[in-house]
């Protein structure tokens, strides 16, 4: 009887040479591949056309448009679709992506995904889950693959319900096992590199060792969490180095013919200047145009043109670029809103100039041309394609549908029958194992990698940092762990918190004594004795000012770096008022305007506007600048809706009052909260409000509610003593910007204070648990800081894109490279 053994694409050639090498009875297939084998042996017949299930996504889209109200406002952008992509993959699945959606929204998924299946039925494509769900059906009518009496899963991870299902009735009267990689002990260095170039040559340096020291290729392997970043540094190192490696499938817009396609429906659509041209006439990059070097240099000083026949004015005395323009203009001319066949028919005319010998010819260099040709025939099956679809599509989407074609199209490296050095993905690990595995990149934000949440459903993939850990461990008995000291801009990266930390005197190879930098933390729990002793002494005699309370609350990290370490931020200079400038000024001018009108009477609305216009003039002024436009209308608007509430009642008392009142109680001690309120505005009978003027975007009600500010919090315990000769109502943002209030406010005053009733207006009983709520979250907050508890855990991504100290943690910023 035979084993089957169902693995990962990466791994099935490595697991078949092992059985192979092992002589037992057993067979390696991947779950697709199972599938198609069910269903042959079933005599069942079905389509595969990836193109054709990507155009069918855009049409579903298209035919349903019009019935289109919730997702109707998205419809325009390209990532909506990539967003359907990944909701219909998960539908078909077997998932309930149903229950994650917004009720509005579910109807309209719903008829959708009906009507993408609808197409591919018409076209009689089946999809890969279909395929998955025909080979069940198989399944069910009776015992197939006879010869199989046991089955083993190895380094699939977790399954989908579909994949669940399809192997549950596969298994019936077999034995089912899952095979977990074991290596006993490995070793395992951790290798700093000062930059991610230097951390590739010493990968190559020690991978070129080993291959002449006779170790088998196929032992060796390199991983990065993300191997796209890392490409462009391997490639040239590992072609110096003749490191023999499988170098990965590239995709159909990467290509010369991909590129210059996109750059020639871009160009037209945006107007022809410089840079489209200079991108579609680039040797070995854009179109085959044989410029000379003197037809080249005229386009570099060239000024910055717009418009054929501006371009033709210009250019149009040379040769060869009076081909170029009469090749761009005739093809320019055709794209217009028109049924999708026609551009199908426009591309295989495009096509038919671009022969791939205009590039490079077989006897020049073979392996170009023959990539070349490859991008060719991908294309001209896309021009096929897209003729069986009727429906009219304007040229700015058929662009986005080409993108995201050729993106999806994998054009294959040439094959190789030799052992190869793999290069992979973290995540692609734990189905074989590797006697030397080298992996780079393990930094804070990269390892594991970052991912952004789904826009419909909210929710982000879980990435089981100790899980893809152990399955690296366990791929190999001797691991070198690298991660550079910087990125490629020079911005200092902090190790990946799963890396093993090297006690002092310990060696390792490749590594200094200072591998573990004051920055590293690890698990985020500070354990320097010495330090955290004298934090408690500093914030105990000292306390904590507001501002440090929120900045631990946005992120813990980052009040670790200014306060504890207190680094000093890098600041470009520059002659620019920054939004920090701006706020300042704003803050500036509202005091100056107010400190004239405590007392007597409120000026009139337009002599308030004059007033407050004079003094932004002159703020600016005195910085050597002006106020913009747009400014000025603003804080009129401002301004004027702030006077007439004035009138109602409440009215400025208190400018920038300091309060050091705040006392937190701890298991260590209590501490004391100071800060500074920008206004406090009082009513005649004594109740008043506390502001804090904002010039960005405030917090949500439900995040105040919560406790995740903390200024307003502070200022709501504060007020418990502040004036004591009268009675807090509430403690609120006051965005500049559309004179709006955010805020928590006492029930009894709302109408005086002219705010609409909501779930942050609140009852006598309910503003006192609010306060003790408060209390109580600024004491956790206090007591983490005096524990050490200082994790990566940023509150929002938005915090994360304006942290002076980004560059060190990395935690947010990894997605868009080092």
């Amino acid at each position: 009887m035979t084993t089957l053994y169902i693995v990962p694409s990466t791994h099935l050639r490595q697991v078949r040479r092992r059985l192979s090498r092992e002589a037992h009875p057993a067979q390696a297939v991947t779950l697709g591949g199972l599938a198609a084998q069910i269903l042959k042996e079933g005599l069942v017949s079905y389509r595969e056309d990836r193109i054709l299930e990507e155009v069918a996504l855009w049409q579903s889209v298209e035919d349903a448009k019009g019935s289109l109200k919730f997702f109707a406002p998205i419809v325009p952008f390209t990532g909506f679709i990539q967003e359907l992509k990944w909701l219909f993959s998960r539908l078909d699945y077997g998932e309930d992506i149903f229950a994650l959606m917004p009720e509005q929204g579910r109807a309209e998924l719903e008829l959708l995904h009906n009507r993408y299946h609808g197409i591919l039925a018409e076209c009689g494509v089946v999809n890969a889950p279909g395929r998955i769900r025909m080979a069940l059906r198989v399944l069910e009518k009776g015992r197939v693959l006879s010869e199989v009496s046991t089955i083993r899963l190895q380094g699939l991870g977790e399954l989908r319900p579909l994949e669940q299902d399809f192997l549950h009735a596969l298994a019936a009267g077999r034995t089912l096992e899952v095979v977990e990689l074991q290596t006993q002990e490995p070793t395992v260095e951790v290798i700093k590199a000062p930059d991610p170039t230097s951390e590739v040559e010493l990968i190559g340096a020690s991978l070129r060792h080993q291959i002449e020291a006779g170790a088998a290729l196929e032992k060796l392997a390199v991983a990065f969490p993300n191997p796209a970043q890392y490409l462009p540094m391997v490639i040239p190192v590992f072609e110096r180095m003749q490191i023999p490696w499988q170098t990965p499938a590239g995709t159909l817009r990467n290509t010369p013919v991909g590129k210059a396609l996109l750059t020639l429906i871009a160009g037209e659509l945006g107007g022809w200047d410089k840079h489209h041209l200079e991108l579609l006439t680039a040797p070995g990059w854009g179109f085959p145009f044989a410029l000379t070097g003197e037809e080249h240099r005229l386009l570099r000083l060239a000024p910055p043109l717009k418009g054929l026949p501006a371009w033709r004015s210009y250019l149009g005395t040379k040769d060869g670029w009076v081909q170029v323009l009469d090749i761009l203009g005739g093809l320019g001319a055709e794209l217009i809103t028109r049924p999708l066949r026609e551009y199908g028919a426009w591309l295989e005319r495009l096509l038919e100039k671009l022969d791939p010998e205009l590039w490079v010819k077989p006897q020049d260099n073979l392996e170009v041309w023959a990539e070349l040709v490859k991008a060719w025939d991908s294309l001209y099956a896309i021009a096929g394609n897209l003729g069986s679809f009727h429906w009219t599509i304007s040229p700015e989407r058929f662009l986005q549908l080409l993108q995201e074609l050729l993106d999806s199209y994998q054009i294959r490296a040439k094959r190789e029958f030799a052992e190869r050095v793999q290069v992979l993905g973290i995540e692609q690990l734990g189905a074989h194992t590797y006697e030397h595995l080298y992996v780079g990149g393990l930094v804070e934000g990269q390892f594991p990698p970052h991912r952004t949440a789904h826009w419909l459903t909210k929710t982000a993939a879980v990435l089981k940092r100790d899980e893809l850990y152990r399955r690296l461990i366990s791929s190999a008995p001797h691991l070198y762990l690298h991660y550079p000291e910087v990125d490629r801009e020079g911005k200092l990266n902090l190790p990946a918190t799963i890396l093993p930390k090297v006690e002092d005197g310990e060696r390792t190879a490749g590594l200094d004594p200072s591998h573990h930098p004051s920055l590293f933390l690890g698990d985020g729990r500070l354990r320097d004795a010495e330090l955290l002793s004298q934090i408690k002494e500093r914030v105990l005699q000292g306390g904590l000012t507001v501002s440090q309370l929120n900045s631990y609350a946005s992120c813990p990290y980052r009040f670790f770096c200014d306060y504890v370490l207190a680094l000093e931020v890098l600041e470009e200079e520059s002659l620019e008022l920054d939004a920090r400038d701006k706020g300042i000024i704003i803050h500036n001018v509202l005091r100056d305007f107010w400190t004239s009108h405590l007392t007597g009477p409120l000026p009139a609305v337009e002599e308030a506007q004059a007033q407050v216009e004079g003094l932004l003039i002159q703020a600016y002024l005195e910085r050597g600048s002006e106020p913009p436009a747009a400014l000025i209308r603003s804080m009129r608007a401002f301004i004027r809706q702030d006077v007439k509430r004035a009138e109602s009642g409440f009215r400025p008392a208190y400018l920038e009052q300091v309060f050091q009142n705040v006392v937190i109680p701890t298991d260590f001690g209590s501490v004391s909260v100071r800060g500074r309120i920008d206004r406090i505005d009082q009513h005649p009978d004594g109740a008043y409000v506390l502001y804090d003027y904002k010039t960005g975007t405030p917090p949500t009600i439900a995040h105040l509610l919560e406790g995740r500010d903390v200024q307003i919090a502070a200022y709501l315990l504060a007020s418990e003593t502040l004036l004591p000769q009268g009675r807090n109502v509430g403690a609120a943002y006051y965005m500049v910007s559309g004179s709006a209030r955010r805020g928590v406010f006492h029930a009894d005053y709302h109408k005086q204070l002219c705010v609409r009733k909501g779930k942050n207006i609140l009852a006598a009983e309910e503003f006192a648990q609010q306060q003790d709520k408060f209390r109580e979250i600024l004491a956790e907050l206090v007591t983490s800081i005096l524990e050490g508890a200082f994790p990566i855990e940023p509150a929002s991504t938005s915090i994360c894109r304006y942290c002076p100290f980004q560059g060190i943690c990395r935690k947010e910023v990894g997605m868009s490279g080092f």
